[in-house]
Parts: C-alpha cells; sequence; structure tokens
C-alpha cells in the first residue's frame, strides 16, 4: 500500500515535470522513526522546508503562529485580535467585514480539533506515514493539469478554495472537505516566509492520488496526445490567425 502510493505520486511529479518534493501532511500521535528538524515553524515556513527534504513536526509548542495551531486544529479557537488583523496586516476594510469573512470560511471548513496533537510534513518519497495529504507545489500550468486529471474519471472538480488562511486552505479545508484544491496562501503568509512569487499549492487527499496517476497516460493534462483529427483542427485555427 505504501509503496502503490509512492509510485503513484512520482508518477504524477514526473508527467507534470514538478520540480519540488512532494509533502505529505499526517495528523497522528505516533512518533516517526525519524528525527524531526528541532524548533518551532509557522506553517506556511514548514510547507517549504518540508518541499526540501525535512521532516517537519507541528503541535501546540512547535507551530510558531497562533493562526496555525488554531486553522490545524491544534488547539481550540481563542479571542482574535481583529484590530490587529484590520489595523495592522490590513487584510479587510474593518472589523465588521473580517468577522464575516471569518465566519464564513468556518462554515466551510471547521478545523478538525481532537484528530491529534500532532502534524507531520514530510517528504512523499520517506514513507515516513500513509499521509492524509499531499502537497504539491506547482506553476499556474501544472495546477491547470492537475484540475483535468483530478476530474478526468468523474467530471467532478470540487469548489476551489483559495479564501482564508493559507494553512486553512491548503490543509484544513481539503483534509476536512476531502476535496482537491488549489490554493495561492494569503499575503501576509508568502510575505513571512518569502513564497515564490510563482508557486501555488496543489492539496491533494490521499484517496485521490491513485486515480489521478492512473489518467496521466489517458489524459493530455497528463502524457497522452491528442487524436490526429484534432491536431489537424488545432493547426488550422493557428493558420487563420
Amino acid at each position: 500500500m505504501e509503496e502503490e502510493y509512492i509510485e503513484n505520486v512520482k508518477i504524477i511529479v514526473e508527467a507534470l515535470s514538478i520540480e519540488k518534493e512532494p509533502i505529505g501532511v499526517k495528523y497522528t500521535d505516533e512518533d516517526p522513526e525519524v528525527e524531526t528538524e528541532i524548533g518551532s515553524y509557522t506553517v506556511c515556513g514548514a510547507i517549504l522546508e518540508a518541499s526540501e527534504g525535512k521532516v517537519i513536526l507541528l503541535s501546540e509548542d512547535r507551530c510558531a503562529c497562533p493562526g496555525g495551531r488554531t486553522h490545524l486544529g491544534l488547539i481550540q479557537r481563542r479571542e482574535i485580535s481583529w484590530k490587529m488583523l484590520v489595523e495592522g496586516e490590513k487584510l479587510w476594510f474593518d472589523v465588521k467585514t473580517a468577522i464575516r469573512s471569518s465566519v464564513e470560511v468556518e462554515r466551510i471548513a471547521k478545523p478538525p480539533v481532537g484528530l491529534s496533537k500532532k502534524v507531520f510534513l514530510y517528504p512523499v518519497r520517506t514513507g515516513l506515514f500513509p499521509p492524509d495529504l499531499i502537497l504539491m507545489l506547482v506553476n499556474a500550468e501544472q495546477a491547470s493539469r492537475l484540475i483535468t486529471l483530478n476530474q478526468f474519471w468523474d467530471g467532478k472538480t470540487p469548489s476551489i478554495e483559495m479564501r482564508g488562511a493559507l494553512c486553512w486552505s491548503m490543509i484544513t479545508y481539503p483534509l476536512v472537505s476531502g476535496n482537491f484544491n488549489l490554493s495561492v496562501g494569503d499575503i501576509s503568509a508568502r510575505r513571512l516566509e518569502r513564497w515564490n512569487p510563482g508557486f501555488m499549492v496543489a492539496s491533494i487527499p490521499w484517496e485521490r492520488i491513485r486515480g489521478i496517476a492512473e489518467a496521466v497516460d489517458l489524459s493530455t493534462a497528463g502524457r497522452a496526445k491528442p487524436s490526429e483529427k484534432f491536431e489537424r483542427m488545432t493547426e488550422k485555427m493557428k493558420s487563420r490567425r
């Protein structure tokens, strides 16, 4: 089972020429057989570190961001400093608008409080745990191809949620909903950890990986070639420009 999902991830990565390490996200109270990085990380920073090959543990005392601890469900929601969000980060016009946005986000996917006290982010290739989610740092074209591969078998593309905090849209929402998701993350998080401007994240629930991998050789979003008729039509349209 473990070798199968790792091989399926490899198929997707190679077909789409994804450069960064795919990241496994696992909620578990078990301890891995390898040592985790020492220190406290933000969620947005942990994603980048795991994409460079590190194993990161996030917990109540090892997650540097209060918002990250809350969105991941490592702690119960505490009183929010709306003034800081409005006057400090300047993410909303006023407190009323900030609260409206927060209520809508939680209506879509509440933090998974009680699921575990630890969340691990690690390179998928290590096989550290069977992941709950797999994160891939992708560019716009790779994201477009993943959308098509994800809906290849059933024609269903779930709601893509880019709202809210980076940790909510990249981990909480796809984990709780079971939906494939794409997120650019919030601007404060991107600036804090100096994200590459060209990166966004595809969040793929573990159970959807096999279908995406099996679609790679059947879809032109993967490695399949279009029909000769389609290619002739394409060339004809190009010649009219």
